[in-house]
């Protein structure tokens, strides 16, 4: 599925996520205070999904194409899965 940043970001919240799961490349996941957030790429920019693991739903999804958003996820990767 091809969309911009833009177009996504305004189509309804059950759609962004079924885009998503559907479409959407999970990289990686990462747990922090309550919250369980997932990071995909997506049609040229990268999403949040973040889960609320108290009230156990989705809380919100995020998107954004600046790498530096990217750096929670990078300190939560465990190197030494990749040393052989």
């Amino acid at each position: 599925m091809q969309i911009d940043k833009q177009e996504y970001d305004q189509l309804p919240f059950a759609i962004r996520t079924g885009a998503l799961i559907l479409w959407g490349t999970q990289l990686v996941s990462y747990s922090r205070a309550g919250l369980f957030r997932q990071l995909y790429s997506f049609s040229g920019f990268f999403a949040e999904m973040c889960f609320d693991e108290q009230e156990e739903r989705l809380d919100c999804i995020r998107t954004f194409s600046d790498i530096q958003h990217l750096e929670p996820y990078i300190k939560a990767i465990n190197w030494q899965d990749f040393l052989v």
